[in-house]
């Protein structure tokens, strides 16, 4: 999402006679310490002769800390006309000497989705991600409320939410309530969403939807099959589909796993997973816990959050 935005800047700068040069966006894997390597050298040689900038995005997790304190330590030695920012939502983690900046107003969701969020216990127990702070500007709504759906009952099946047409069902009503995918001419209609900063509620499309859940790859769970048969159009994310789902370009529903939509915003999130999920994986290898249904999938949302509980 941010090389896009940034390739965007570029041609508008382009088209009015200046030349700032070209972003490339680079993919590795830093959990590998080959790819660190292969890092390095992929951007030694982007520098030579000039300088470097370099902006990491989400790049400290469990698995990855120290061999990104590496990749630094050798870009700063090897490199001298670099710039280099990274961000994380988690503190304490810079290499030493970094200087540091802590963001932690609450600007992109509504105060109702705020308050949600801010319960993950890695922020209230764990304490490693930061507490927000205040807002700074003024809210002129508290924004749709936080709305609970429960996989459970008559017609519900499946270990969960993901696996359960009737709760693809149950959600598709919801949506077609908010009149999502209304056209132009139905738009003063739309008032079920309210942002925080909007005084006119904004028109939703499917492209404004995001269901995420954590799980393995699946071509066809239940919610979708539930989804579909209410007329909505929903596609499953597979690897292939993270710039389409990045930059929004089909207008249809991606169902997602959340470890995969870090930093990127809609206005609705269906969020799957149990509110106080953290992650089994760091049970099983007795790592702290840095994954979460709050701190992770709903934080994404910019309007109205659905949460649908598991029958436990």
């Amino acid at each position: 999402m941010l090389y896009h935005l940034l390739l965007q800047t570029v041609k508008t700068q382009q088209s009015a006679g200046v030349s700032p040069g070209q972003p490339h966006l680079l993919q590795y894997h830093l959990d590998d310490v080959k790819q660190v390597e292969k890092a390095v050298n992929d951007l030694s040689q982007a520098a030579i002769g000039g300088s470097l900038y370099v902006i990491a995005d989400e790049v400290v997790s469990e698995y990855r800390i120290n061999n990104f304190h590496t990749l630094c330590d050798k870009l700063v030695t090897e490199i001298h006309g670099l710039h280099l920012w990274a961000a994380s939502c988690f503190h304490g983690d810079a290499p030493a000497n970094w200087q540091v900046e802590y963001l932690t107003r609450p600007l992109r969701s509504p105060p109702s989705v705020v308050r949600e969020v801010k319960q993950d216990e890695i922020i209230t127990r764990r304490r490693h991600v930061h507490p927000y702070s205040e807002r700074g500007v003024p809210d002129h709504t508290d924004g749709p409320p936080v709305r609970r759906l429960y996989h459970r009952g008559q017609g519900h099946s499946g270990d969960s939410p993901l696996d359960c047409v009737t709760c693809g069902r149950v959600v598709a009503s919801f949506l077609h309530s908010l009149r999502v995918g209304v056209t132009e001419s139905g738009r003063a209609k739309s008032t079920t969403l309210t942002s925080t900063s909007d005084s006119i509620p904004p028109c939703v499309q499917w492209r404004d939807v995001l269901v995420l859940d954590w799980y393995d790859d699946s071509n066809n769970p239940g919610i979708v099959t539930g989804l579909q048969e209410a007329g909505i159009p929903v596609r499953v994310m597979k690897d292939d589909d993270i710039e389409e789902v990045a930059t929004a370009r089909s207008d249809v529903v991606w169902v997602a796993d959340g470890r995969r939509v870090r930093g990127l915003e809609r206005k609705v999130v269906v969020c799957l997973t149990d509110p106080d999920f953290v992650s089994f994986r760091s049970f099983l290898f007795r790592r702290p816990a840095r994954n979460s249904a709050r701190l992770d999938l709903m934080s994404r949302c910019t309007s109205q959050l659905v949460i649908v509980c598991p029958d436990h």
